[in-house]
């Protein structure tokens, strides 16, 4: 099984990447973005083997490997789906959406229908508070080492009203949830009415 891929980049499209290694083979490897050819380049893969086929699915750290590997792990979910998913959305909202039942943030990724957003949430749900990546409720130590304090910790009801509040106001979830968790990792306790303001006069 490949696992790491390091060399030169001979081609890239908006899919895929052709690597050209020291030993003087081009693998080709699907990547969420163009890569800049003659820049070497080192990627995490996935290699995945079907009966006709072998795809390499490239990812810039160990993390977000694993991440894409848990994903094709749910029933109905493919490694196209998966690598959409992580190349549209991102991992750190593909966690907040799990987090806070948000199904609407999983089908903005082309090819994830509704009923593949709720199975991701249904499966993945107890599974990423485990993960040492994207959110946590618990406290967290910080640069400088300074723990984040009892009043910084994820509010799910917090998060869902402030999303509510957004949505009425015709912004989408996807663009929302971002602000919402870099508001929340602040020194100071927010109220929903509070962050839906600070937020929207981020989005005017």
């Amino acid at each position: 099984m490949i696992g790491y891929i390091s060399g030169t980049v001979v081609y890239s499209d908006s899919q895929k990447s052709i690597i050209l290694t020291a030993q003087g083979v081009g693998y080709e490897v699907s990547t969420a973005t163009p890569m800049v050819p003659n820049r070497d380049i080192a990627l995490f893969v996935s290699h995945i083997i079907r009966e006709q086929t072998q795809d390499l699915y490239g990812f810039e750290s160990v993390d977000d490997k694993k991440f894409f590997e848990m994903l094709i792990e749910v029933n109905g979910i493919g490694p196209k789906s998966a690598f959409s998913l992580i190349s549209h959305v991102g991992i750190q909202q593909i966690i907040s959406a799990i987090t806070f039942d948000n199904v609407d943030v999983l089908k903005s990724a082309p090819g994830v229908g509704k009923k593949s957003a709720e199975q991701i949430i249904l499966s993945l749900k107890d599974k990423i508070t485990k993960l040492e990546i994207g959110l946590s409720t618990k406290e967290k130590p910080v640069k400088g080492g300074v723990k984040v304090s009892e009043d910084n910790k994820l509010d799910a009801h917090l998060v869902k009203e402030t999303l509510a509040a957004c949505q009425g106001l015709g912004f989408k979830d996807q663009d929302v949830l971002p602000m919402i968790q870099r508001h929340l990792q602040g020194a100071v306790k927010l109220k929903p009415e509070d962050l839906v303001k600070i937020i929207l006069k981020e989005l005017r």
